[in-house]
């Protein structure tokens, strides 16, 4: 098959459209449904073994 300046312009149109319509769908089915907590929220209201004991820190009064 030949190529011709007008048939590579629609083959790129095509593929262009194809690839933009996938990645809308992607955001759409990667998005959560409730958003999450930022890492900042994380990391300071974790609960685990490796967290300091509760108390004396700047929530305290002096």
């Amino acid at each position: 098959m030949e190529w011709t300046p007008e048939s590579l312009k629609a083959e790129i149109d095509y593929r262009q459209a194809a690839l933009r319509a996938d990645a809308a769908h992607h955001r759409v089915s990667r998005r959560p449904a409730v958003p999450g907590r930022s890492w900042w929220r994380r990391l300071g209201h974790r609960s685990g073994p490796n967290d300091p004991p509760a108390g004396n820190d700047h929530r305290d009064a002096a």
